[in-house]
């Protein structure tokens, strides 16, 4: 489900991709590694509030990219 204004965090706690890295880095370990999920999951970010785009700059919140990572993960392993 899409995120309203109400739920979703404020703007300065979104990082651009050099700075989720560190955060990630222990399942993520490189930039090409989150693009590629990032292209793979693209909309299920966005719909969790995890991704936003502003000026044509992906943007992430580190806490729900997590959160979203592992929920995806969770899906992928019950196949």
């Amino acid at each position: 489900m899409a995120q309203t204004a109400a739920d979703l965090p404020p703007l300065a706690e979104f990082v651009d991709l050099p700075d989720l890295l560190p955060q990630v880095s222990h399942t993520f370990p490189s930039v090409e590694s989150i693009r590629w999920f990032v292209r793979t999951h693209r909309e299920r970010l966005a719909r969790a509030g995890a991704m936003i785009a502003i000026t044509g700059r992906l943007r992430f919140h580190p806490a729900r990219f997590q959160q979203v990572a592992v929920e995806i993960g969770s899906t992928a392993a019950e196949k």
